[in-house]
């Protein structure tokens, strides 16, 4: 199972993690994997291209970034949620999304 946890702070969305797979197919083949890791890696290019680089945390089937406050990134940050939440009503016990 992929886990997307979105860190909160005051009701915003200040940090972003993704880990697992979600196992419905091998790797390199999973179109959900595929579809989160493009969602949240696209995420965090457009955050950086907009704030500078942003420090982020990769390894094998976890990738991790915190997300600069500011309104540019609220938005980018709210079209991704919303995108995961779509894919999350579709595969519900291939896609978890969580808060803390």
């Amino acid at each position: 199972m992929i886990t997307v946890t979105l860190f909160k702070t005051d009701g915003k969305i200040t940090g972003v993690r993704t880990c697992g797979h979600s196992g419905l197919a091998d790797s390199g083949n999973d179109v959900l994997c595929a579809a989160v890791s493009t969602l949240v890696q696209t995420a965090y290019l457009a955050i950086s291209d907009i704030y500078g680089k942003v420090d982020y945390k990769r390894k094998d089937g976890l990738f991790e970034f915190r997300v600069p406050q500011g309104h540019d990134a609220e938005v980018i940050i709210r079209a991704t949620y919303l995108g995961l939440q779509d894919l999350s009503s579709g595969y519900p016990q291939n896609l978890k999304l969580e808060e803390a």
